[in-house]
């Protein structure tokens, strides 16, 4: 496939940036949705992604999910939490072209997904396989995340980053610490899709 036929692409991550995180009080910290019933899309997701569909984009999510590797749920809540991600959007106009997950980790439960991977972000794994099955021109496409493990999956793959939310003297201590930076920063999902769109 030549360079001129390739497509460009918006990757997303998941939670935290499609969907709201909830607090899970048995691990003391911010964690990804259980079930069907703890998801739920964050304010302006729907639009965002139309706007990127309208736009022209192919629309990919991008997602370290090892709930199953830590026996939190499984592969069965999984895939009914994906499908309500893809209903809930469709509702209101918005598509998703294509969903990628890293189901494993280094410390699973499970045996069989402990491994070290190439798909666990900040490892670009899963933006490379979705370029390769879906024609993507890496580096005249978008990574979006709230954390920096997104862009550094990004900035390898060679795609534009953009970091939503986090502006905390934390985040900018981590930035230097791994010498990362974002290329643009976005306050939510809705402003990211906007600069996208101003970036044609």
């Amino acid at each position: 496939m030549g360079a001129s036929s390739l497509r460009r692409a918006v990757f997303l991550d998941r939670d935290g940036v499609i969907n709201r995180m909830l607090y899970n009080p048995d691990f003391g910290l911010l964690d990804s949705p259980q079930n069907t019933d703890q998801f739920d899309l964050v304010p302006g997701a729907p639009k965002a992604i139309r706007l990127i569909n309208e736009m022209g984009f192919v629309c990919v999510v991008v997602s370290n999910q090892p709930g199953i590797a830590k026996g939190k749920y499984t592969p069965a809540i999984l895939e009914s939490v994906t499908d309500k991600m893809h209903r809930l959007l469709a509702e209101n106009g918005a598509r998703l072209d294509g969903v990628y997950y890293c189901l494993h980790h280094p410390e699973a439960l499970l045996e069989e997904y402990r491994v070290t991977c190439d798909c666990r972000k900040p490892r670009p794994g899963l933006i490379l396989r979705a370029a390769a099955d879906m024609g993507i021109d890496l580096g005249a496409s978008f990574m979006v995340g709230d954390g920096l493990t997104d862009i550094l999956a990004g900035k390898t793959a060679g795609c534009t980053t953009i970091l939503l939310g986090n502006r905390k003297c934390e985040m900018c201590q981590m930035m230097d610490e791994f010498g990362i930076r974002p290329d643009v920063l976005a306050d939510d999902i809705v402003q990211c899709a906007e600069l996208i769109g101003s970036s044609l």
